[in-house]
């Protein structure tokens, strides 16, 4: 079975599925009967999808990361945590530079540089979670202006300088796994601090978009429970991942 150079988990993408092109690396894994930990990783996705339904732009092969993990030791109260903890273990795997736009978007210089989609379906009285992960490395610039990506970058992009997919699939999945392990000993709590520190969102005026609503407010900190705490008019109110989107009001973020 092949493996991933410089990978050091004991379960996290020890399984692993490397395919040329595929719709969606998390539809593959809902498909079949595979082992924890199982991590697919393609070199084209032709209908990749972010959270709330939004459409991932593909980039040509080996120039970005698609990536999913499946989870079979989830519970349902997981779910709205797990995207935060993806979000972490990227920015832990990424670099200092790259911060985290609540709940899970992965920012470098202001810029979209990951997607992180988080799902899940009962199997058999279990629930299984995957966890997608979209990360840019190689593109040029040009390659999003070409696609009217203007929120969009990648670490050639940004910094000048990109992962191999390989590399970057261990450094996720390296980082992934003792988040998930200590989150599941000790909960969110070791990790507000560190989250809220990446959080880019914090501290600045948002457009919280509901279906049919838009609400301009400050936010203000994360919740224990994951949820994004805004202020406006002096009143507080929180908003849980997936009920809404945040959007910066100046900008992306």
């Amino acid at each position: 079975m092949e493996q991933l150079l410089g990978l050091d988990t004991k379960w996290c993408g020890r399984h692993l599925i490397r395919l040329q092109e595929v719709d969606s690396t998390n539809e593959y894994l809902k498909k079949g009967d595979f082992p924890d930990g199982t991590a697919v990783i393609a070199d084209r996705q032709t209908a990749g999808k972010g959270r709330l339904g939004k459409n991932w732009s593909g980039a040509p092969a080996g120039q970005a990361l698609y990536l999913s993990v499946l989870f079979h030791s989830m519970k349902v109260d997981d779910m709205g945590l797990l995207p935060l903890l993806c979000g972490l273990a990227a920015v832990r795997s990424l670099g200092e530079k790259t911060l985290i736009k609540w709940p899970n978007d992965i920012v470098l210089d202001q810029k979209k540089i990951c997607g992180i989609l988080c799902e899940s379906r009962i199997q058999g009285g279990q629930v299984l979670a995957i966890c997608g992960l979209g990360v840019n490395l190689g593109q040029p610039a040009s390659f999003f202006a070409q696609n009217d990506l203007p929120h969009a970058t990648s670490l050639l992009a940004s910094i000048g300088r990109s992962l191999s997919v390989p590399e970057a699939a261990a450094r996720l999945l390296n980082a992934l796994e003792p988040i998930l392990e200590r989150y599941k000993r000790e909960g969110f709590a070791p990790f507000l601090q560190e989250y809220s520190s990446r959080c880019i969102t914090l501290g600045r005026p948002v457009q919280v978009v509901l279906e049919e609503k838009t609400v301009q407010a400050q936010a203000v900190s994360i919740a224990p429970d994951g949820s994004l705490v805004c202020q406006k008019d002096g009143e507080s109110f929180c908003v849980r991942a997936g009920e809404a989107s945040v959007r910066g009001l100046y900008g992306y973020v």
